[in-house]
């Protein structure tokens, strides 16, 4: 659990016996799980993100954003963390050493990340009203769904094909991000490759404009 006191604790769910305690400088934020259930990630108002033995609150590695972190993901296999902050990045880093290996950059704060089941992608949500789906290995972005309002929260569904983003808009959007998917999708929609216009339309502006329509004449 987060708390205000600038404390996160792990304590047994059915007898709330406390077993471990992690302090922050700052509010703390956001937690979760290793999903071996070794670990905890934590995230404050102290701008940093911090891995933490679960059975010892023994901290293990750390994070350091320029702001507050707002939210925190292991990928499934523990081997990574996801930290989104309100300096207007997520970041994808190892649980183990905090060695940064994707920084992806929004126009406005991050509220909301999480991984994908297979750890490929990573997804963010974003006040500047944008969620985005990126590679979480080299922070390239693949996919973007806009809303009217800040993306408050984001996830992707147990098998990984749908993206679900809600925001301030009152809108919650359910979309596909697989940029393959996309690309069949619309070519199926049509009896040539696309023009730049329906690119924009049904891929988006994370792919860069090209034929990839099999077997069809390249669009105006």
């Amino acid at each position: 659990s987060g708390s205000w006191d600038q404390t996160a604790r792990v304590w047994n769910a059915q007898t709330g016996t406390e077993i471990a305690r992690m302090t922050h400088e700052g509010y703390v934020y956001a937690v979760a799980f290793s999903p071996d259930g070794r670990w905890v990630v934590s995230g404050s108002w102290d701008g940093t993100a911090r891995v933490w033995e679960a059975q010892t609150g023994t901290e293990v590695a750390r994070m350091t954003h320029k702001w507050v972190v707002s939210s925190v993901a292991f990928s499934p296999d523990g081997r990574w963390v996801v930290s989104g902050s309100w300096d207007n990045t997520a970041r994808v880093w190892e649980a183990q050493t905090d060695t940064e290996v994707a920084r992806m950059t929004h126009e406005s704060a991050v509220e909301s990340v999480a991984f994908s089941p297979d750890g490929r992608w990573v997804v963010s949500g974003s006040y500047d009203g944008t969620a985005r789906v990126w590679d979480a290995q080299t922070g390239t972005e693949v996919a973007r769904m806009t809303h009217e309002g800040g993306v408050e929260s984001v996830a992707f569904s147990p098998d990984g094909y749908w993206v679900a983003s809600g925001s301030e808009d009152r809108i919650l959007y359910v979309w596909p991000y697989e940029p393959q998917y996309l690309i069949d999708n619309a070519c199926s929609r049509v009896t040539r490759n696309l023009t730049r216009a329906e690119w924009k339309q049904y891929i988006g502006d994370a792919l860069p404009y090209q034929a990839v329509c099999p077997n069809q004449p390249f669009g105006p």
